[in-house]
């Protein structure tokens, strides 16, 4: 094992909740009258991206709107709120990351999230981006998750093969991406995610550092 990849913001710190309230502000802005409920964005976050969230949603109201604009309003939003509101690491993550130090592994950060919100999330989280041997955002690469570029382009930039490398992802798209990179990757859902839509029970963990510290300890007795 020779490297950790943290598959998206999500992995660092839990912001659906920011998130949710950041598209329902920038519905407002743009003159809809749409308000998107606890319930049903828990349901939405099963596909990654919010571009294909406004999307999914208009066309389910058989309604036109200007889907990159609302998005950039809801993102303007979102950072905003990020630099006046706290945001907690989440449990294990600093561990996980000092582990990667402690062990000489290489660490990446692989999103399809922007430049701007990765730079937002670490800002609020006090992580130093220089921790990172690797960053990847959507402005990288052609296509975002579930395809699997961004971890491709990570694996490249690095010159890994995917058995040196242990993912965290803590939705269903960015799993599926991990799966198609065929890395190893565990399932560390936050609060508004649903468990029931990861299938393999095998792969969830609530612990992050204890199942990443298992794994690297099997590999290096192997």
């Amino acid at each position: 094992m020779k490297a950790i990849f943290l598959g998206s913001i999500g992995t660092i710190a839990d912001t659906s909740e920011l998130q949710l309230r950041s598209f329902n502000l920038a519905f407002e802005k743009h003159g809809l009258k749409w308000v998107w409920s606890p319930h049903e964005y828990t349901e939405m976050l099963k596909i990654a991206g919010g571009t294909k969230r406004i999307q999914r949603y208009a066309a389910q109201r058989g309604e036109a709107v200007d889907v990159e604009s609302i998005h950039l309003t809801k993102t303007s939003i979102f950072q905003g709120l990020l630099a006046t509101k706290p945001v907690s690491i989440r449990s294990g993550i600093n561990e996980v990351i000092d582990l990667a130090r402690e062990k000489a592994l290489k660490l990446a950060l692989v999103t399809t999230t922007s430049c701007g919100n990765v730079h937002e999330i670490l800002s609020a989280t006090c992580i130093n981006r220089e921790q990172f041997d690797v960053v990847i955002t959507n402005e990288m690469v052609k296509h975002e998750k579930p395809e699997p570029d961004a971890y491709n382009l990570a694996l490249k930039k690095l010159g890994l093969l995917p058995h040196d490398v242990i993912a965290i992802e803590d939705n269903l798209d960015g799993l599926k991406a991990a799966m198609s990179a065929e890395l190893k990757c565990f399932a560390f859902p936050g609060r508004m995610q649903s468990e029931a839509i990861f299938k393999d029970r095998s792969i969830l963990t609530h612990d992050i550092y204890k199942s990443v510290l298992n794994i690297l300890n099997k590999r290096l007795a192997a």
